[in-house]
């Protein structure tokens, strides 16, 4: 039984998918921010800085999205198996996604966190790598390789098609948002993903709807 702490439309979106994918028993546990539940002694116990996911599993607490995303797919298929001749493509670009795509895209909605002063500035600079980087990402993944292909789930695609709905959703400036419509083997990816069961149960339960990967509401 796995237990997954988090808040509605975070980091923990994915996570929530990739259990619901593997279909394995779980419990989604939806945290109060406003009230300070991330920074209460009991999830501090599992996130050593008060944010999500934070996920309960069989080998003991996890956090950090891409942890707990790898951990899940090679638990339960949804990633390369060790000693399979794609795994190391396929961890090359995981890390790429979670080291340069996640970490930039919190820079684009989140500007103010690395400077309130120059918050613009900031965003801009994220918008630029993130559209760079983007482009890289899509070249790979118009090659279609079984491990990011539209007709299966994995944890990439899922971790790809949450950050696709961020640069729409949540940039700190309307100008600086970024459509996965200019990248169409990513769209492809994210429009698959949206439409499986499994993250439409999700969806639903985090208060999503339409097309909340590849066209969310702003």
């Amino acid at each position: 039984m796995y237990r997954l702490y988090g808040v509605q439309d975070f980091a923990n979106l994915a996570v929530h998918v990739a259990l619901e994918e593997a279909g394995v028993p779980h419990e989604a546990v939806f945290l109060d921010m406003d009230g300070g539940d991330l920074r209460s002694p009991a999830h501090l116990a599992r996130h050593p800085m008060g944010l999500v996911p934070a996920l309960e599993t069989p080998d003991g607490m996890m956090f950090e999205t891409g942890a707990c995303l790898l951990y899940l797919g090679e638990r339960h298929g949804l990633a390369p198996a060790a000693g399979a001749a794609e795994r190391g493509a396929f961890l090359s670009w995981f890390v790429f996604v979670n080291n340069g795509l996640h970490t930039a895209v919190m820079d684009l909605i989140h500007p103010y966190r690395v400077s309130e002063d120059h918050a613009r500035a900031v965003a801009e600079a994220a918008r630029a790598r993130l559209m760079e980087r983007l482009a890289v990402l899509e070249a790979m993944a118009a090659t279609r390789p079984g491990w990011l292909h539209p007709d299966r789930p994995g944890v990439l695609a899922i971790y790809i098609s949450m950050l696709l709905r961020w640069m729409r959703a949540f940039p700190w400036a309307g100008d600086l948002a970024i459509s996965a419509q200019e990248f169409p083997a990513l769209l492809a990816i994210a429009t698959a993903c949206e439409a499986r069961p499994a993250t439409q149960a999700v969806a639903a339960a985090h208060g999503l709807s339409g097309r909340f990967f590849t066209d969310p509401e702003v």
